[in-house]
């Protein structure tokens, strides 16, 4: 999951929108830029440590793994998501081996999963010193930068992982979200493309392309891009609701609407959809399908109820009125 602020392409401040709009990089896991708060890192510690003496108690009684063993070991836990056990295997196993590239490389990456970007970069950076050549260690360091936004070092590290595998789709896909973070929309748009040649079938890429061409400002484009990557699989969230806000730049209010529902009840899809048509300036029709979503919802959380009262605010109406139905004779939602 990837939060970007900067690559919204409704400017209403203060709205309150159900899905943000976001990035997907290399895989599955948005790479997107989680900040761990302090808390949160503080029970990942503490977890970390109880699986670690859990381990080490099983250590205890049980024949001691080669670290070809720790590094399958790693290679299940991982798989499984349990990143912290799986570091800690792929700890052990360079312990006892550290000429193991692959594992440090593999430790690296689990990192950036659990967002401890500068932990990463140390792994990564100790690949090259033992491997300068490991476009995949550069392709790392770039993603942690730009998680990081440190976006021009991002660019240098991620263009020579591309120099020295110039076939990996990766960092074809992450050079096209440093781009698009610079605003560099064009070039982003062509890596992505070159991403896209390379693997034609991977569905995080046709969003990208797509997010780039919207904040462009092409629109009809970008509803090509997302309906290819619904297309070729994709049920995410993020991109269903860039789809919808790509329709609703159309007009195309009916589908915005059910590309919304596809990934979350009514209440929201209307809400969202709100936000869409609030931030195109359409605020009389917007204030309607708020109404629609407490409507729905007498209960529903305060996000409607908020994006109402700015709705209304736009309109000249006293934020102070109750819910009742702002110029309904004349407006309504899809």
């Amino acid at each position: 999951m990837f939060h970007w602020k900067q690559l919204r392409f409704i400017y209403a401040i203060g709205v309150l929108l159900e899905a943000c709009i976001m990035i997907s990089c290399a895989d599955s896991k948005d790479a997107t830029s989680s900040k761990f708060e302090m808390a949160e890192y503080r029970k990942m510690m503490e977890r970390q440590k109880n699986e670690q003496a859990a381990m080490d108690s099983a250590e205890a009684s049980a024949p001691k793994l080669t670290p070809e063993e720790q590094e399958r070991a790693g290679d299940a836990e991982a798989q499984r998501g349990n990143f912290p056990m799986a570091g800690l295997h792929y700890t052990k196993a360079l312990n006892a081996d550290p000429t193991r590239n692959t594992v440090r490389l593999k430790l690296g990456q689990i990192m950036l999963q659990q967002g401890m970007f500068d932990p990463a970069v140390t792994q990564f950076q100790d690949l090259l010193n033992r491997d300068p050549n490991s476009a995949a260690a550069h392709q790392g360091i770039g993603q942690a930068y730009l998680q990081q936004g440190k976006l021009r070092e991002a660019e240098t590290a991620v263009s020579k992982a591309i120099a020295l595998d110039p076939s990996s789709w990766l960092s074809q896909n992450v050079l096209g979200l440093v781009y698009d973070q610079k605003q560099r929309h064009s070039e982003a748009i062509a890596a992505y493309n070159a991403a896209l040649a390379l693997r034609p079938r991977e569905p995080n890429v046709p969003n990208n392309l797509g997010l780039a061409y919207a904040l462009s400002g092409d629109h009809e484009t970008a509803i090509q891009f997302f309906e290819q990557a619904v297309t070729a699989g994709s049920t995410s969230a993020k991109l269903h609701n860039n789809l919808g806000l790509s329709y609703a730049r159309r007009q195309r209010y009916v589908d915005a609407l059910e590309s919304f529902k596809r990934v979350m009840d009514e209440p929201r899809a209307y809400n969202n959809l709100g936000v869409a048509l609030l931030g195109m300036g359409n605020a009389k029709v917007a204030a309607v399908c708020f109404e629609k979503a407490i409507e729905l919802n007498p209960q529903y959380y305060e996000k409607a109820a908020e994006n109402l009262r700015q709705a209304r605010q736009a309109l000249g109406h006293s934020p102070a009125g109750n819910t009742a139905s702002v110029l309904t004779e004349t407006v309504s939602c899809p």
